[in-house]
């Protein structure tokens, strides 16, 4: 099996896992629409955990080669990049099962990893808030790695209290821009953020 084959695998599975939920899509199912026995579906991915890590892995990697594209274009300040890669994830979360992430957090090898690439993008999105201070979008009197364990806090009341399933991930999304963002943000950078939010993201 090919790269290309792979991908259409994990694309199509982590479509699956979004609107059905984890636990309602079988290891048979996957298999018949890949075309393949449910032994080579084994072979190719590891178990049902091993399957959703690579699916997460697919989706990460596409949503970064589609942020370094955008930065490509170079006309974009850090802020925009930061507001651009938000937007990615609530077009991912968008028509997504309210149980889904309930679901992920029964796998304990998929949770260590989550974790762990969090760990990372914390760093870079750090580094991204200080280099807003250099470009005047992001106030100069903010501890980020302080700011970065708030937030990854609330984040993680966010799944553990169900709030995904009270509310859309547009309200939860606009919460976290509004109140966290924003709040640590110049005057330029929250008229910024404003804009972006109205005619980009449809707040």
């Amino acid at each position: 099996m090919n790269k290309e084959q792979k991908d259409d695998i994990l694309s199509w599975v982590l479509l699956r896992f979004r609107e059905k939920g984890i636990r309602s899509v079988t290891m048979d199912e996957i298999a018949a629409h890949a075309g393949i026995s449910k032994r080579t579906l084994y072979e190719q991915f590891g178990d049902k955990e091993q399957l959703l890590i690579e699916c997460l892995k697919y989706h990460w990697a596409q949503e970064q080669k589609k942020l370094l594209e955008y930065a490509a274009e170079g006309t974009h300040n850090v802020l925009e990049l930061i507001l651009f890669s938000f937007n990615q994830k609530l077009s991912a979360c968008r028509n997504t099962y309210p149980g889904f992430n309930r679901d992920m957090m029964r796998y304990r090898r998929v949770m260590d990893y989550v974790r762990a690439y969090n760990k990372n993008a914390s760093r870079e999105f750090i580094s991204a808030l200080k280099l807003g201070v250099e470009q005047g979008l992001m106030r100069g009197d903010i501890r980020f790695e302080l700011f970065e364990e708030f937030l990854t806090a609330q984040m993680r009341l966010l799944y553990e209290e169900g709030v995904w399933r009270k509310y859309t991930p547009q309200e939860v999304f606009r919460m976290i821009l509004l109140v966290w963002l924003r709040g640590i943000s110049t005057e330029e950078g929250g008229r910024m953020i404003d804009a972006y939010m109205k005619n980009e993201m449809g707040f």
